[in-house]
């Protein structure tokens, strides 16, 4: 059974995402992760990492100071525990999907900063729409893993976020970008040599359509990924028990 650990948004918001995975996979194992848990050890049990969505990360992990409160619903205990949990995954090669909150502590984990507030910034209000209902179009970066993925040069996606990629993490490159130049993807330079990663700042478990490839195809990508990381486990504890 496939296993997948998925980062606790605390709130019931959570059952999206497990639905969603369930009905790409419904033998999948889903495990949640979170600092109330206290249960990062599971993560080497896992079979590929999903970072979910939720309030935004302390800026002061990127050197920001937010004298304006424009930051909203910040944990730095979930913040701190997600550092761990990336850290632990990418020590495992494990395939990892980030959404929303999930791209956004993800790139600050690799040193990147992040936008406080788009609208201050001078960018379109992407979180005036709570139904998460299409708001607007995407540009994928042409030969981008994303688009072997969706295989098409623009998405419709879903948006609800007031924060946004600034300054990309180390080893990043955007992968879709908004009509208004917000990144709205993100993914590693050097493909073949990282594991699986793809970040984006949509919603691909709450689309209403669930053949979007910006939900459907992103997400059978990522359970591909789990599967072979879990047979290659498998493989590699065969061959240790052999050699013993």
């Amino acid at each position: 059974m496939l296993k997948i650990g998925i980062t606790d948004t605390l709130k019931p918001s959570l059952t999206f995402y497990t639905d969603w995975l369930k009905r790409l996979d419904p033998d999948v194992e889903c495990r949640v992760l979170s600092h109330v848990r206290k249960n990062l050890e599971e993560v080497g049990e896992l079979d590929g990492l999903l970072l979910t969505g939720g309030g935004d990360v302390d800026p002061r992990h990127f050197g920001v100071s937010d004298s304006l409160g424009r930051s909203k619903d910040v944990s730095c205990a979930r913040d701190e525990f997600e550092f761990d949990t990336i850290e632990r995954a990418l020590d495992l090669s494990m395939p990892i999907l980030g959404i929303c909150r999930g791209m956004q502590v993800m790139n600050v984990y690799l040193g990147g900063t992040l936008v406080l507030d788009l609208p201050s910034a001078g960018f379109s209000d992407h979180s005036k729409d709570k139904s998460y209902t299409l708001a607007h179009q995407v540009r994928v970066t042409e030969h981008s893993l994303l688009e072997s993925v969706v295989r098409s040069s623009a998405l419709d996606v879903n948006s609800s976020h007031h924060q946004a990629v600034d300054r990309l993490g180390n080893g990043l490159m955007p992968s879709a970008v908004s009509p208004d130049g917000v990144v709205e993807g993100a993914e590693w330079i050097l493909k073949d040599r990282m594991p699986f990663l793809l970040l984006v700042q949509w919603h691909p478990e709450r689309m209403e359509n669930f053949g979007n490839p910006a939900s459907k195809s992103l997400g059978e990508a990522f359970m591909k990924e789990a599967r072979a990381k879990k047979k290659m486990n498998h493989q590699n504890t065969a061959a240790h028990s052999t050699t013993e």
